[in-house]
């Protein structure tokens, strides 16, 4: 099995068990970003299934994983950095996943009681470009995350070692926490944009405006804590099934 194929398939699988396992504490935290002066969805949600918009995610999970490692590996074997491979991986994923996330954070917040009524719900009010909520934000996120976790984890295994579960764990939760922190205002913005259905923000700025004017500085880094504790350790996890899954796959295909 080809090298870039292997990533792939190692990627999408510790992206599968890491969503389902950290899935209710992601929950929380969107439902506590996502508030505003108008509503209180972590109250107002309190007793829907913290697994609810779990499926959207999995739908999208292992293609989306797949897509990121297999770009990311053929873009450095190409001769980019790890920052430069990091960013191309997750543009090519963000647009094609942006549809489900939006989908995911409504159905979080308890909007809709399942994916098919989501789904006509976006559409219905906002057409096709409902989808598309909160786009320009998902990048500013999501790029830049890469762009910091990736490199720092491949510095960390060359710095600290790559040998054992331990370090792959360390490694992981160090690189996976520092990008959290780093990116969790664009994290705060994109979860107000892509939960709005009566157009309370009609902009990017306005939102950011609107969160400076009634919380602060501080409304930007609303669920820090659970944010940055939520990806250390799911980095513990993702990192170490991720290497362990490239581990034994490699090893199946020296045997084949």
């Amino acid at each position: 099995m080809d090298q870039i194929l292997i990533s792939g398939v190692a990627g999408g699988s510790a992206g599968i068990f890491t969503d389902f396992l950290f899935f209710p504490v992601e929950t929380i935290r969107t439902r506590i970003q996502a508030s505003n002066i108008k509503i209180d969805y972590y109250k107002s949600a309190a007793r829907i299934n913290k697994y609810r918009g779990l499926l959207a995610q999995l739908t999208v999970s292992f293609p989306s994983a797949f897509l990121f490692f297999s770009t990311y590996d053929t873009a450095k074997k190409n001769g980019c950095s790890h920052i430069v491979a990091a960013g191309l991986g997750e543009f090519a994923v963000d647009f094609f996943r942006n549809p489900f996330e939006v989908v995911k954070n409504q159905m979080q917040v308890g909007l809709d009681p399942n994916i098919r009524n989501t789904i006509r719900s976006i559409y219905q009010i906002q057409g096709f470009r409902g989808f598309y909520a909160g786009f320009p934000t998902f990048i500013m996120r999501e790029i830049p995350f890469s762009a910091i976790q990736f490199p720092l984890y491949e510095k960390m295994k060359t710095h600290f070692g790559n040998d054992g579960v331990v370090d792959h764990a360390v490694n992981g939760a160090v690189a996976g926490g520092t990008a959290a922190f780093l990116t969790t205002p664009c994290d705060v913005v994109k979860a107000k944009l892509m939960t709005q259905r009566n157009q309370f923000y009609d902009s990017i700025s306005e939102c950011i405006k609107l969160i400076y004017e009634t919380e602060g500085v501080l409304g930007f880094f609303r669920a820090v804590h659970i944010r940055t504790m939520q990806i250390s350790t799911s980095g513990i996890v993702f990192f170490s099934a991720y290497e362990r899954c490239k581990f034994h796959i490699l090893a199946y295909n020296d045997k084949s």
